[in-house]
């Protein structure tokens, strides 16, 4: 029974020191909206994987997707902006499924460690 108190500023900063940053939240769309901003095809085929420094990578399931996407690309990073309403994609990355080292999946979103 020899519980310790603790303040309550103390538990809401260690609470808060686990969320994730506020742009990360503010881009959080990408992920759960990415089927309606991008189209139920382009989501079977494709999904955001990380969003760092304005860069978002993308993993694509097949080469024909990767060179389809690749003339996609402006046109998708405009569209995630409108939805974010702030430009925060200022460019797309391709990756092919299985390329990438990036230890977070698809449907995940950004986390801070």
């Amino acid at each position: 029974m020899g519980r310790e108190l603790t303040r309550l500023g103390e538990a809401l900063r260690a609470a808060l020191s686990r969320l994730p940053s506020g742009s990360a939240l503010a881009s959080f769309p990408i992920w759960t909206e990415w089927a309606d901003v991008v189209g139920a095809t382009i989501a079977r085929h494709a999904r955001p994987l990380r969003l760092r420094r304005g860069v978002l990578l993308v993993e694509v399931d097949g080469v024909e997707w990767m060179h389809e996407l690749q003339y996609l690309k402006a046109e998708l990073r405009v569209r995630l902006n409108k939805r974010l309403e702030r430009p925060a994609v200022r460019e797309v990355f391709l990756a092919l499924a299985g390329t990438t080292d990036d230890a977070s999946r698809a449907s995940d979103p950004p986390r801070r460690a």
